[in-house]
């Protein structure tokens, strides 16, 4: 760094300094300013962006709640899930819909909203309970292989005592009581002990081996 004898010095070279590059400088402030100026406008457009889909979301569920299948307005949920997916409320009340189409047995229907959650959701817990669910839309209609896809795909631990019962009722419900068995033990290890689940497991017995092996030889 160049050492200066007087302040005079000093003084004169920061105005050297300024005139050769107050251009550059006027520029970086203005981009600087900008760049704020912009921040603060992003900020307020993505607020008040998520407002409009939670203001959308909410009138939704309210007509969700007070109409049949045959009355139910869908285009407040498509527009959501076309212009607001960076939003979790579009995959929210695509799941509310799904839940309405089911009870009405639109089945298709509700399970293209969920494949839409599986496919678009920005929350990941909202995509398993979007696969839990669509997998077991599966199985209610016998598409196994479609169902057992969907439980087989990578997924959060805390979820796995879910995706083991559901293989469990899919296994069940293909006859395949082995694997069944070991799904819903799967599912109680994993820390569901619920008394349903507890039921599902005691009416398929003991498993085939330890069957075959308490059964004594004839005298």
């Amino acid at each position: 760094m160049q050492d200066f004898e007087t302040e005079e010095q000093q003084v004169e070279a920061v105005k050297k300094w300024l005139k050769e590059n107050a251009s550059s400088l006027l520029i970086g402030l203005a981009i600087g300013g900008f760049s704020l100026g912009g921040w603060n406008f992003y900020q307020q457009t993505q607020y008040q962006h998520g407002v409009e889909a939670s203001d959308m979301y909410v009138a939704l569920v309210a007509q969700v709640e007070a109409s049949s299948a045959s009355e139910l307005d869908l285009a407040s949920a498509d527009k959501l899930q076309a212009g607001y997916a960076d939003t979790p409320y579009a995959a929210l009340s695509a799941m509310a819909v799904a839940k309405h189409e089911i009870a009405a047995g639109n089945n298709e229907q509700a399970a293209s909203r969920l494949q839409w959650v599986v496919d678009n959701a920005i929350d990941e817990e909202m995509v398993y309970v979007a696969q839990l669910r669509l997998a077991r839309l599966m199985i209610a209609q016998e598409e196994y292989d479609r169902a057992e896809a969907l439980l087989s795909v990578k997924h959060s631990a805390a979820f796995d005592a879910l995706y083991e019962e559901l293989k469990g009722d899919m296994f069940a419900a293909k006859g395949e009581l082995e694997q069944a068995r070991i799904a819903y033990d799967k599912a109680i290890a994993s820390g569901n002990s619920s008394h349903w689940l507890q039921l599902k497991r005691q009416d398929l017995g003991s498993s085939e081996f330890n069957q075959s092996e308490s059964i004594e030889p004839a005298a």
